[in-house]
């Protein structure tokens, strides 16, 4: 914006309302926009509020061209203007002087054989054609001006800081995926994980990149074979525990622990079911993109990560140090104790369901009523170890759940005993139509 060409409210004289021809009013689009109203005087001059830091249901106190009647028109009340020599415009819900309506409609009209979707143009650039003026001057409100200047300035200072905590290839450790994450297997991409801590939870994402090979025919791949294409995926983590990495092994690892008791050590039987499980590794997550470089599917990999890293950076990327297999421990434990308070005061937590009218879903209304009402009901539960139980709540118990299935049960019911009686009938029918 010209901060040669700006105006401010006082300049809004008398004087200048009689030199103004158009005024249109964009209310706030609820994306973003703040809204504006456009002016145009006679002298070929656009004036644009932007109500960036001002409400817009003050545009009528601050443009009173915009005050209405109690009379209504349709779904609008009638403007005052309206009863002082002005038009109001329906498509472009703006104000315009009589005196160049019939202008604006032959500018509107040349408009339309210039371009087959003619609405591309400004309803203001059309006022100024009516008025003979074909390049309008344009002046900005100051105080928009201001706002944007500052905006520019905090913009620039946050790029600059963001351009510091970009995370770089240093902060991904690719790693190779085998098959059934064995490493004497063939190996059929590579993976990265990023970690960071939120909320008293681990969080990560992993980028995946599988080789396409080349086949000899369907389904045939050599052992030789070239890889045609990397396919990039991407998988989110919201609350990861145990190991941060998968645990493979090898081929004489299995035949060593085969045909003992244990099978498998202790902790690889509880890998299976926390986050990074070995049959996890062949959960790639969503589709990103297919390249034919793996540079390439890497840098992609690095460009989306800091777009939609979820917060991951630079200086909050977590690092799969002694530390953190110390807090790995920390949280099984955690959830060993969680679970045991479950174990303990199930049948309260239970009662505490069943009395509110909510699910245990944390994703709807009521889930902060229905924790609020289990921590209520058994105090000796904390809000974390909470959290940790929340997707083991049963809601099958929760009153509206059973009111629901008894309506579904007896609507069932009355469909097969209503089928069950227009059944006979209804053949005997068809085939004295047909005798017909």
């Amino acid at each position: 914006m010209d901060r040669d060409h700006t105006f401010d409210l006082p300049d809004l004289t008398e004087d200048f309302w009689k030199t103004v021809v158009f005024a249109q009013e964009d209310p706030p689009s609820g994306m973003g926009g703040p809204g504006c109203v456009c002016l145009l005087s006679k002298e070929g001059k656009e004036y644009i509020f932007g109500f960036e830091e001002t409400p817009f249901y003050k545009s009528t106190e601050l443009f009173p061209i915009f005050e209405t009647t109690d009379e209504r028109i349709g779904y609008r009340h009638k403007y005052k203007a309206e009863e002082h020599g002005w038009k109001y415009l329906e498509k472009e819900e703006a104000l315009i002087r009589e005196d160049i309506l019939d202008e604006y409609s032959k500018a509107a009209a040349e408009a339309k054989r210039e371009k087959e979707n003619f609405w591309h143009f400004y309803a203001i650039d059309l006022a100024g054609r009516a008025i003979g003026v074909e390049h309008l001057e344009r002046y900005d409100y100051i105080g928009s001006v201001l706002y944007r200047e500052r905006m520019d300035r905090e913009m620039a200072e946050c790029r600059k800081k963001r351009e510091k905590e970009k995370l770089t290839e240093n902060e991904f450790n690719w790693k190779p995926m085998h098959v059934n994450n064995i490493p004497d297997n063939s190996e059929m991409g590579v993976y990265a994980l990023l970690m960071r801590r939120n909320d008293g939870k681990i969080k990560g994402v992993k980028y995946s990149i599988l080789y396409q090979y080349e086949e000899h025919s369907p389904m045939l791949i050599y052992s030789d074979a070239k890889v045609e294409a990397y396919i990039l995926f991407y998988a989110d983590y919201d609350d990861i525990i145990g190991p941060w990495d998968y645990h493979s092994v090898s081929r004489q690892e299995c035949a060593e622990l085969y045909g003992k008791e244990n099978h498998f050590p202790p902790e690889l039987a509880y890998y299976d079911w926390i986050t990074f499980s070995d049959g996890d590794i062949h959960n790639f997550g969503r589709f990103l993109r297919t390249f034919q470089s793996l540079e390439e599917a890497k840098a992609y990999a690095m460009y989306y990560a800091n777009v939609n890293s979820g917060g991951i950076n630079k200086k909050t990327i977590l690092k799969q140090e002694e530390e953190s297999r110390i807090e790995d421990h920390v949280n099984r434990i955690a959830h060993y104790e969680a679970y045991q308070m479950y174990r303990k005061y199930y049948k309260k937590i239970l009662d505490a369901i069943s009395e509110e009218n909510c699910f245990p879903d944390s994703c709807s209304g009521g889930g902060v009523y229905l924790r609020d009402a289990i921590l209520k009901k058994v105090p000796e539960i904390t809000e974390e170890q909470l959290r940790i139980i929340w997707r083991e709540l049963p809601f099958v118990i929760e009153k509206r759940t059973q009111d629901w299935i008894e309506r579904e049960k007896q609507f069932s019911e009355n469909y097969i005993r209503k089928a069950k009686k227009r059944k006979p009938g209804k053949t005997k029918r068809t085939a004295d139509q047909i005798g017909k």
